[in-house]
C-alpha cells in the first residue's frame, strides 16, 4: 500500500526514522508532493531561524537527508505534472482548502495511497472525502 506524505509528515518521519528508511521504505511505497519537499525545508528554516527550535546545522542535516531519500526513490516525489489540477481545484473550492491541501486528496484517491497528515484540517477533511480509513496521523 502506497502512503502519501504531507508537508507535516514529512519532517517527523525523516527525524523519527532517518537512515532507517533506506531499508524500511521500500516496502511500505512512499510517495509526496515535490512542492511538499519545498514545504518541508521551508519549515526546517521556521525551525531553525524563527523559532530556534533546532540548529541551523540540524536542519541542513534533515534536509540533506531528506533530499537524499527522494533522489533514491525510497520517498517518491511526484510531479505537479502528473495533478489533476481541475480536480484539485474544485476540491479546494468545495471544501474552503489551500490548493495545496486538495492537491493531497486528489493525489491520495488518485493513486489508492493512505495520506499521511498532522494537519487538523486536512486530517478532518480528507477522513470525509476518502473515507477514513486511507487518512491516518504519522
Amino acid at each position: 500500500m502506497k502512503h502519501l506524505l504531507d508537508a507535516s509528515a514529512l519532517i517527523p518521519l525523516i527525524t523519527r526514522r532517518g537512515k532507517k528508511l533506506i531499508v524500511e521504505a521500500p516496502r511500505e511505497g512512499l510517495i509526496t508532493t515535490d512542492l511538499a519537499i519545498y514545504e518541508a525545508c521551508n519549515s526546517l528554516w521556521k525551525l531553525a531561524t524563527l523559532l530556534k527550535h533546532i540548529s541551523l546545522k540540524d536542519a541542513i542535516d534533515i534536509a540533506i537527508m531528506l533530499k537524499d531519500l527522494t533522489a533514491r526513490n525510497i520517498i517518491q516525489p511526484m510531479s505537479f505534472a502528473k495533478l489533476n489540477f481541475s480536480n484539485a481545484l474544485r476540491k479546494a473550492y468545495e471544501e474552503l482548502l489551500t490548493f495545496y491541501d486538495a492537491s493531497y486528496i486528489v493525489i491520495a484517491k488518485g493513486e489508492g495511497a493512505i495520506l499521511v497528515t498532522e494537519d487538523e484540517k486536512l486530517l478532518k477533511i480528507a477522513k470525509q472525502v476518502c473515507k477514513g480509513d486511507n487518512v491516518h496521523r504519522p
